[in-house]
């Protein structure tokens, strides 16, 4: 019991000199007499203390970190899906950009022509119903497409419709091995055969021997009853290699044709037969090749005078008089 008192004494005292001190402390200021022993206890204390905030500290920073890591993560999976669906947004407007200018080239092809016409997109590439070369599009019976309709793109014949369904068709390109068709060949108007050899140039063929062809000569369809209904004046290609016999006349030749067979995309099914037109209107303008530039000619150069013969300079000299001897 004595013990208890004791120490519930000596507690009490201690609050209150700490009280006393305290007070003191705060009323003298800098003046404080307890200033010296504030600042002895903070010369012993102060480093401890910040050796402990040193090691404390990052920690602490580590631990406020982790509470943010959640946050960044789910920032940076925001910024990628944003930046794909950017990237995404950009290859659709490219894809519209290409179609446009599929559709403009087409538009200006039927204009001039003057074709009815149903734009058709390209949905597949491939073999069927026996032929190497085919493609499937997207418009059929329902939009007045049959079969023998001439295809077509904005840069000449594509092919022929071969099948169709109420919202599909099947077109043999020219390129196949079976596609034939009756051209024109320009200026002439001279008649001829294309046959396709898949990516290799159409080979042609000439119904008259002393046919005269040349390289770039350009070819459009016409209507030929062997050939099947082909809506004529559409551009094929043009001539590339002349093989000729030893007399100059022409033995095989091939062409290039204008349309791009691995690219296409948009196409158009001439749906009426067009109404009469210029043969070649439709046929793309020829790039001119450079002429060669004469290389100049010397001027030659006067010859000189002796000295003295009186004739100006430039002049021929004068003759010497013959004399007679007595």
């Amino acid at each position: 019991m004595r013990n208890s008192r004791r120490t519930r004494l000596v507690f009490a005292l201690l609050v209150l000199t700490a009280f006393t001190l305290l007070t003191l402390d705060f009323r003298g200021g800098k003046h404080s007499p307890l200033g010296g022993i504030r600042s002895l206890v903070g010369a012993v204390f102060g480093p401890i203390e910040r050796a402990v905030a040193d090691v404390t500290h990052p920690i602490g920073g580590f631990f406020a970190d982790l509470g943010h890591l959640g946050s960044d993560h789910a920032d940076i999976s925001r910024l990628q899906r944003e930046n794909a669906a950017l990237l995404a947004q950009l290859r659709l407007d490219v894809a519209e950009r290409h179609e446009l200018a599929d559709l403009q080239r087409l538009d200006r092809l039927a204009a001039i022509g003057r074709f009815p016409m149903v734009a058709a997109r390209v949905t597949a590439m491939g073999s069927s119903l026996g032929l190497e070369w085919t493609v499937t599009i997207d418009a059929g019976s329902a939009d007045q497409v049959r079969v023998g309709q001439t295809v077509v793109d904005g840069d000449g014949l594509v092919g022929r419709v071969q099948a169709v369904t109420a919202t599909s068709a099947t077109v043999e390109l020219a390129i196949d091995g079976q596609f034939i068709a009756g051209a024109e060949l320009a200026p002439s108007g001279q008649i001829c055969y294309t046959t396709g050899q898949g990516l290799a140039p159409m080979s042609l063929t000439v119904t008259n021997s002393q046919i005269h062809l040349a390289s770039g000569d350009g070819l459009v369809t016409f209507y030929s009853p062997n050939t099947g209904l082909l809506a004529p004046g559409i551009p094929i290609g043009q001539v590339s290699t002349v093989e000729t016999t030893p007399a100059g006349l022409p033995r095989a030749a091939l062409v290039t044709p204008y349309v791009n067979f691995t690219a296409l995309d948009v196409v158009g099914v001439i749906v009426e037969p067009p109404p009469p037109t210029r043969h070649f209107i439709l046929l793309p303008s020829p790039t001119p090749s450079p002429s060669p530039t004469p290389s100049p000619k010397p001027t030659p150069s006067p010859k000189p005078t002796p000295s003295g013969s009186g004739s100006p300079a430039g002049s021929p000299a004068a003759s010497p008089t013959p004399t007679r001897t007595p």
